[in-house]
């Protein structure tokens, strides 16, 4: 669930997620593929590259991914969201941020506390999907949830995507977000922002959305400064065929632009992420 790629050479690209167990507790683990057929599997991860915290923590009932960045000095940075159940909501949901210095085969937490707490514009989720190096510090592109919605009697989370800014990256001032995307027509939630920046100047921003329907489904938007965006009316990532195993919903994606200069696009299909991940690419090479 939630893939994120990172090109660890230029034979390989290393893509982290979240991997459930049968009980549906997500643990982040990693599966190595081809940089030239991201087809084909080279190896797997044997034991969790995160776990889930020590009882009673805020990532104590899973863990799924947020973002992978490299440090100047070679360090992995992981953002990731820590779920923990309680009494008398469905969920809490906050980020959590851990570090690898032998190329993401292991994390250690930075500290046990969430470094994305709750807030006033996110009361139950502070969830970061991204994030990138300045030159004064990082910048991060986050879902926050303030409501919940019942729909057939079933209780959704609602949220929406803000962005914030950091010097280190780990202290989070509240006052620097600002919301950057709402909920439109019968949608109410859109979430996971994927932003990064476009090869012809400018952002690209992606984005999941659920409807009162239970229409999910991916966007993606443009932006000059990755604050204020446009919907981009082209679909992306159309479903797959009927019956195909991203037939009912593609969702999650997150684009690489390789070393050999191809664009990549890693996504979940059908029961988010339940039916696996797949890659689509760009004809035409690296795209704009």
């Amino acid at each position: 669930m939630t893939p994120v790629p990172l090109q660890m050479d230029s034979d390989r690209i290393r893509l982290f997620g979240g991997i459930r167990d049968d009980a549906g507790v997500s643990r982040i683990g990693w599966v190595d593929v081809s940089a030239t057929d991201p087809t084909r599997v080279l190896a797997t991860c044997d034991t969790p590259a995160l776990d889930i915290g020590r009882p009673g923590m805020f990532d104590d009932n899973g863990v799924i991914l947020g973002d992978v960045i490299r440090l100047p000095d070679g360090t992995l940075r992981l953002y990731y969201v820590g779920f923990q159940l309680v009494e008398k909501v469905k969920f809490l949901a906050f980020t959590g941020c851990a570090e690898s210095r032998d190329e993401g085969m292991h994390f250690q937490r930075v500290q046990e506390t969430p470094v994305l707490d709750r807030a006033p514009h996110a009361l139950f989720i502070n969830a970061l999907h991204s994030i990138e190096q300045t030159e004064s510090g990082f910048r991060a592109w986050v879902s926050c949830g303030q409501r919940w919605q019942t729909i057939d009697q079933l209780t959704y989370p609602q949220y929406n995507c803000w962005v914030q800014t950091s010097e280190d990256g780990i202290f989070w001032d509240s006052r620097t977000a600002v919301q950057i995307l709402e909920v439109s027509g019968d949608e109410y939630r859109v979430g996971r922002p994927r932003a990064n920046r476009r090869p012809s100047g400018g952002y690209e921003l992606r984005v999941t959305s659920d409807t009162l329907s239970k229409q999910y489904a991916t966007r993606r938007l443009i932006s000059e400064d990755g604050v204020r965006f446009e919907s981009d009316p082209v679909v992306e990532l159309p479903r797959g065929p009927t019956n195909a195993w991203d037939g009912e919903m593609t969702c999650y994606p997150a684009r690489l632009d390789t070393e050999a200069g191809e664009s990549l696009l890693f996504y979940n299909g059908n029961g988010m992420g339940r039916t696996g991940v797949g890659v689509a690419r760009w004809s035409n090479g690296l795209a704009p």
